[in-house]
């Protein structure tokens, strides 16, 4: 029965022949676009990253749908709301019925494959091994010391390199390849210190600082080393990050709990054959991700797809983004999926033009990001109409996108342990 539906598909997405393009999806895990080279930072981190940038189209304003690592991912690849799809916690895995970019590409006769290299994304935990040929999340790192949870940067593109070269030349390829370096706990690496000598007597902020662009730079390097085996004249690359991270802005330490620009801002960029280098200001989104990844391979989008192709399509100035966190992983605890079902985000917020609202509890906060792009004023008292305004919003947004009752995949105690060590629970 599969092997007709394969054939029914190809007939109509249409087989690819030598000439179809390779399309890769290229991202890395805790990745804050303003630390690297391509988004203004001004110490070295990204120099592979950046010469990549400059050959294709960057944009300058894109956020994630939910500031966690499943629940990014599985906008990315269906192009749907997390909280619809019932994978908005790690630990709630996409549901089998909800199709995927690497099924279509699949279904298109393209060979699929992808390197894993965080513990959430694991197959039986994340519902995101589906259309992969191979799905390679077999970890053996000991990232956290005695936690298998994470794969560094190195492993990943070794993995990657041997799988490009086993692939069938004569047919295209879709491969997903992600890197998780830059998550928590930061490691040093003594031959990738973007700060070089700057600063001996560096306060604890600026020595975790200091070990974040360190991660970056070493996982750069890694990626230059893929990107040199590429057959990058007939390969559209797509780079994106999940989320990205809160380095002590607003007295916060991680993501996933916190909705600021920098937990929320995110690199993405695509290049290849055709694209004309340029640098876009328009508010993109994560679930812009999906569809483009199919335009790149000249495939349609998948029904139900609520981003834009960004190859053909710019979003208009005044698209409305909301964002959410609900926290963390669900707990294998007695009753928690029970509880956790109906329990509401830890916030949301919503970008407007300049304007962002965030809401939690009792506590409003309004940004004017033009003016003050770190949030540090609350300004909800002072443009009490907008705030009004966009709580509207919000609830409209709410009304019309109710939550997936799905209860998820029983984690292992394993798993439990783990995603507790990486800050999930």
């Amino acid at each position: 029965m599969a092997a007709v539906l394969v054939t029914v598909c190809m007939l109509v997405l249409g087989a690819p022949n030598a000439s179809a393009p390779n399309v890769v999806f290229l991202s890395v895990d805790t990745l804050r676009a303003d630390h690297l080279g391509c988004y203004g930072y001004g110490r070295n981190t990204s120099p592979h990253l950046d010469r990549l940038a400059a050959q294709g189209r960057l944009f300058e304003d894109c956020v994630t749908e939910v500031p966690l690592t499943n629940p990014a991912f599985c906008a990315m690849q269906t192009s749907q709301i997390p909280r619809t799809l019932g994978a908005f916690r790690n630990g709630l895995p996409l549901g089998n019925d909800t199709p995927t970019v690497a099924e279509q590409f699949q279904l298109a006769g393209y060979q699929t494959f992808c390197v894993q290299s965080n513990w959430t994304l694991r197959a039986k935990l994340s519902g995101l091994a589906r259309g992969y040929e191979v799905y390679e999340d077999h970890f053996t790192n000991k990232r956290w010391g005695f936690f298998k949870n994470e794969r560094y940067a190195d492993e990943v593109t070794e993995i990657a390199l041997e799988q490009l070269s086993q692939r069938d030349a004569s047919k295209p390829f879709f491969c997903w390849i992600h890197y998780s370096d830059p998550h928590a706990p930061y490691r040093f690496h003594t031959r990738f210190n973007p700060w070089d000598n700057e600063g001996k007597r560096l306060n604890k902020e600026d020595r975790t600082r200091k070990r974040y662009d360190s991660e970056i730079a070493f996982t750069d390097y890694e990626i230059g080393r893929l990107l040199e085996a590429l057959p990058l004249e007939n390969t559209y690359i797509l780079f994106a990050a999940d989320h990205g991270e809160s380095l002590y802005e607003h007295g916060y330490l991680g993501h996933g709990r916190r909705i600021y620009q920098d937990g929320i801002h995110i690199p993405f960029f695509f290049t290849g054959p055709g694209i004309q280098p340029e640098r876009i200001q328009a508010p993109v989104r994560g679930l812009d991700v999906g569809p483009t990844l199919l335009a790149l391979a000249g495939l349609p989008p998948l029904a139900d797809m609520q981003g834009m192709n960004l190859l053909n399509e710019t979003p208009p100035d005044n698209r409305i983004r909301i964002i959410e966190t609900y926290g963390g992983a669900v707990p294998h605890l007695p009753g928690a999926k029970l509880i956790l079902k109906g329990r509401p985000p830890q916030r949301q917020g919503i970008l407007d033009g300049p304007w962002k609202l965030i809401l939690h509890e009792n506590h409003p906060e309004l940004f004017r990001l033009d003016t003050d792009p770190k949030e540090l004023a609350n300004c909800s008292a002072e443009y009490p109409e907008q705030l009004e305004r966009l709580r509207i919003l919000i609830t409209e947004w709410n009304e019309g996108h109710p939550r997936s009752q799905t209860e998820g995949t029983a984690l292992s105690e394993e798993d439990r342990r783990a995603l507790k060590a990486g800050g999930y629970l």
